[in-house]
């Protein structure tokens, strides 16, 4: 209880995050509360940025900024066969009795997304010729998620309809072509729903994969989840929040990693923190329909992490972008002076980027294909270079947590050389995810288990 500290369950319902024991204690405590209570942020929007969040007042780290239940949750657009009611790998096993799609049981024929979707707007004589038994073709989900959408009572719809579907930008890729085949023309030619036409069916599309979260839940296929204002969140490279899922219900709850103070733009990460600058960039343009520019993209050091470097086969220096934020620009050696395409400079990251994916697949029973190649690119490439980095961080994860690897079974030299990594990328996630981030918290809990494994031994 914020006025008396003794302990309560109930919370204040408009912006959940102070508990008092009794109304009166809540009552006694609004002046101090009100200044607080309601979101921590506000909706701006500018021509160049659309709609995007910022901080109303100072938001401290660790502080929840926005709790909010998605208005669609579905299949991705690239899915294995899943159970619409619970997002469990199923077979085809099980039909719903209304519908006749696969599902996991006659528990998840209730599901309220279910339900309310897609089974009330599909004909199950129709399905039947889709979904023959023992062959479920993972294509046909991905119709669901925008189906769900479509379906939506109209105050929701409104909502989501104003989201940015990059409809104009889509036109003529290969992902507005997909969509027409195999969304577009499934929902309308052959389960006769020709109340969508094909424009809409485009633009939820867009707005979905443009704004969608990806939801990740131990046990069950992942999903994407929309959510109306968690969506608004601009993107940097180097983000002030992190996100998680409740499994219940997939409510996201969006935390500070960091104090924001008043006015500045609620951010979060849409792409991968370890990745290089050209690789981060080109995945944003391909699913985001945008060119990041926010300091970390600008800066050819990448904030001093040396990211992106390549080695120069002159003088041994650090080669970088000249303009980071022209995909084609020349790389020049920040030593001798020396100039490479960047066609060149792709063609060495490719290199390590796919042997390293190759090793990926083998390194839980032989993680000394890691070593090797930590050895081997921080020579060719460079020592800070973003393969380096993963390749350290995946034995970071199998050194003490894997069968044949763990603590025990570790010599001396693995559990200094764990403790090195560790405080390594320690260094680096301050910079690139500082404050309370995901990837900071997942180091310092293997740095805490391995120093005292090795206290432990002494």
């Amino acid at each position: 209880c914020a006025k008396c500290q003794l302990p309560s369950t109930n919370c204040c319902s408009k912006c959940r995050r102070v508990y008092y024991c009794s109304r009166e204690h809540q009552k006694a405590d609004w002046t101090n509360h009100k200044t607080l209570c309601g979101p921590p942020f506000k909706i701006k929007e500018s021509e160049a940025e659309g709609r995007y969040l910022v901080a109303s007042r100072l938001i401290k780290a660790g502080e929840v900024i926005l709790q909010e239940l998605p208005l669609v949750v579905g299949p991705k657009l690239n899915t294995l066969p899943l159970c619409l009611g619970c997002y469990k790998s199923i077979t085809d096993t099980y039909r719903c009795s209304r519908c006749n799609w696969p599902l996991c049981s006659a528990a998840c024929e209730e599901s309220a997304l279910h339900k309310n979707g897609e089974c009330r707007m599909i004909d199950p004589t129709l399905m039947t010729n889709h979904l023959s038994q023992g062959a479920i073709n993972s294509q046909v989900f991905q119709c669901i998620t925008p189906l769900r959408y479509l379906t939506l009572p109209d105050s929701d719809r409104e909502r989501l309809d104003e989201l940015v579907s990059h409809l104009e930008q889509r036109r003529g890729m290969d992902i507005y072509r997909l969509v027409e085949q195999n969304i577009s023309s499934f929902l309308r030619y052959r389960l006769l729903l020709t109340q969508y036409d094909s424009e809409s069916i485009q633009r939820v599309c867009g707005i979905l994969e443009t704004n969608c979260f990806e939801i990740r839940i131990q046990g069950r296929v992942s999903v994407r989840g929309l959510y109306p204002t968690a969506s608004l969140m601009n993107h940097d490279c180097v983000a002030n929040t992190r996100h998680v899922f409740d499994p219940a219900d997939f409510r996201i709850r969006i935390l500070a990693t960091k104090d924001i103070p008043a006015g500045d733009k609620i951010s979060a990460t849409y792409t991968r923190s370890l990745w290089n600058t050209l690789d981060r960039r080109l995945h944003l343009k391909s699913t985001k329909h945008f060119w990041c520019q926010c300091s970390r993209c600008a800066d050819p050091r990448e904030l001093g992490t040396l990211l992106s470097a390549v080695k120069c086969t002159g003088c041994g220096g650090a080669v970088l972008s000249q303009n980071p934020l022209y995909q084609m620009s020349n790389w020049e050696c920040s030593d001798c002076g020396s100039v490479q395409k960047v066609e060149q400079v792709k063609r060495v990251h490719d290199s390590a980027r796919m042997e390293l994916k190759q090793i990926a697949q083998l390194a839980r029973n032989r993680p000394e294909l890691l070593e090797d190649f930590i050895r081997k690119y921080s020579g060719a490439i460079h020592p800070d270079s973003c393969h380096v980095i993963e390749a350290k961080y995946a034995l970071v994860q199998l050194y003490g947590n894997t069968p044949q690897l763990l603590y025990h079974d570790l010599s001396e030299e693995l559990i200094e050389r764990k403790l090195d990594y560790c405080r390594q990328l320690l260094k680096l996630a301050d910079v690139i995810e500082p404050g309370l981030s995901q990837l900071r918290g997942h180091l310092l809990f293997e740095l805490q288990s391995v120093t005292e494994h090795k206290a432990n031994r002494a």
